[in-house]
This record gives C-alpha cells, structure tokens and sequence, in this order.
C-alpha cells in the first residue's frame, strides 16, 4: 500500500509582521475583497520572490566574464551572459515594487475611509508626502516618508513594464557589474548604475524595512482572538492549531486543534506529537 507524504506547512521561524498579519488579519477584517485577500499574501510572496531572483543573479554573475573574453578575443560578443543577468537584475526591481504595490492595496482596504486617499501606489506616495490624506496614522506616513529609494524604484518599474528594457555590462577595471537604461534619463544623461548589485541590495534594504514598519504598525491593530494555522498535511489529513499574535511565534505555538481525534487513531497520529507543546498543551501536561 503506498504510504502518503507527510507535508510540514507551520514553519513560523522566518515569519516577519508582513507573515504574521497575513496569518492573523481575517478575524479583523473578515469583509475584505478577494483582490485584498490576494494583495496580503503577495506582499511576501513578490518580496521573497525577489530575494531568490538576487541570489540567481549573484550565480549568473561570474558569466559576464565570458562576454569579456569573447570581446578580447575576437572583437565582438553577443553578450548573450549579461543579457541573462539583465533579464533576472529587471525582474528584481519589479518584484520589489509589485510588493510594495500590495501592501499599498492592503492599506487602501484598511483605510478607505480617510479622506484624499488614492487607489494607487504613486499617488499614494505623493499625497502622503504632501499631506494631502486626512486622518491617516502618523506612524503609518512616517514609513511612507522615511523611504527616498521609492522614486528611483518606480521610475525604473515604469519603464521596465510600459517601455523599453536596460543593459549591464561588466567593468573590467574593479569587476562591478553597471547597470545602464538609456530610456530613463537623469540631467539629460541615460540612467547609469555602477554597482547594480550594491543598488539592489540598498533598495531591497530599504523596502523590507518599509514594509516592516507598515505592517507594525497594522499588526497593533488586529484582534487578539485565536487563529487557525495548518500545523501540516499528514497521511492525507490536515492537521490545526489554534494560536494568537500574542503568542510567541515558534514550532510550540499555540493549541492544537486535531488530538481530540488522532489520539483515538493510534495510525493517524502526528509524527510531530511527541515534544510538541502545542499538543501538550491541548492535553492539558503543560
């Protein structure tokens, strides 16, 4: 008989204020719309999307070399390394602001209500540095005022999405990688970034602690009551606790919700019971 795969699913370690809202959010804002619902958990899922673009790019780049050595020795390459890594560098950018672009639909869900307030990101941005949003949280347009690397992002997302693409090329006296689009000009000169990696770390720097303050602040705002979270998919069930953002967020959280029936189910057990607090807890031993 084939035995089914058990699927660990709660792996709370690496969650930030963006996973825990998107855990907690719903027993406050249970009316929010399916484009909402969608935006939260894009949030992460574009950021996390960018940070695995990066790392693909920090692979490609050693390849540039080539192009440099076909350039040397026969005068001409088509450059087929550094368009690769221009491709995943253009991506990133746009992975990024469609992050921030999520967040922007989420707070718009939340705050709806205050007067002058945008349904776009850009606008947003801008009435916020402008004052221009009556009774928004200050804590809130500090995160939005506190974020210089914004206007540079969505000039470059702008013309990545509705024109044209940029070049890299490498640099063969300090071995950095410049990004350059001829599109986006600055001071009547094409936009040139020496560094695009040292670029995109500050910005991906900049927009995880945009985000981070964001959703501090509309974490201090959901409900303290109970969630459900799926602890995993075991022998073909699904296995729950319950837990709070309270709690302290670790593997041991909260309650679980499935031992009233798998310890009447000797075979269906969680492998995870033993040493599990949540299970103790919901056994009444801790």
């Amino acid at each position: 008989m084939q035995t089914l795969p058990n699927v660990l699913t709660f792996n709370p370690g690496p969650w930030g204020e963006v996973e825990k809202f998107a855990q907690f959010f719903a027993q406050t804002y249970p009316d929010f719309k399916p484009d909402t619902r969608k935006a939260v958990s894009g949030v992460s899922a574009h950021f996390n999307k960018a940070l695995v673009l990066l790392s693909l790019a920090r692979k490609l780049a050693p390849n540039l070399v080539i192009d440099a050595a076909e350039l040397q020795e026969q005068g001409f390459t088509p450059a087929a390394n550094a368009g690769e890594f221009a491709a995943v560098v253009e991506a990133i950018f746009l992975e990024l602001y469609s992050a921030i672009d999520c967040a922007r639909k989420v707070i718009v869900a939340i705050y709806r209500k205050c007067r002058g307030i945008p349904d776009s990101t850009r606008k947003l941005f801008a009435r916020l540095a402008n004052g221009e949003v009556d009774n928004f949280p200050g804590t809130l347009r500090a995160a939005f005022l506190a974020a210089p690397w914004y206007d540079e992002l969505r000039d470059i997302r702008d013309e990545l999405t509705h024109a044209s693409t940029g070049a890299c090329h490498l640099s063969p006296s300090d071995a950095a990688i410049s990004y350059i689009h001829q599109g986006l000009v600055r001071d009547k000169r094409p936009l040139v970034v020496p560094d695009v990696l040292g670029k995109i770390d500050q910005m991906v720097a900049g927009v995880n602690q945009f985000l981070g303050a964001v959703y501090h602040h509309l974490n201090a705002d959901l409900n303290k009551e109970p969630a459900m979270a799926v602890c995993g998919l075991f022998q073909g069930r699904i296995y729950v606790r319950y837990l709070t953002i309270e709690d302290r967020i670790d593997l041991h959280s909260g309650v679980c919700d499935s031992r009233t029936w798998f310890d009447n189910e000797p075979d269906r057990r969680c492998p995870f019971a033993t040493g599990c607090r949540a299970y103790a807890r919901a056994s009444g031993t801790v």
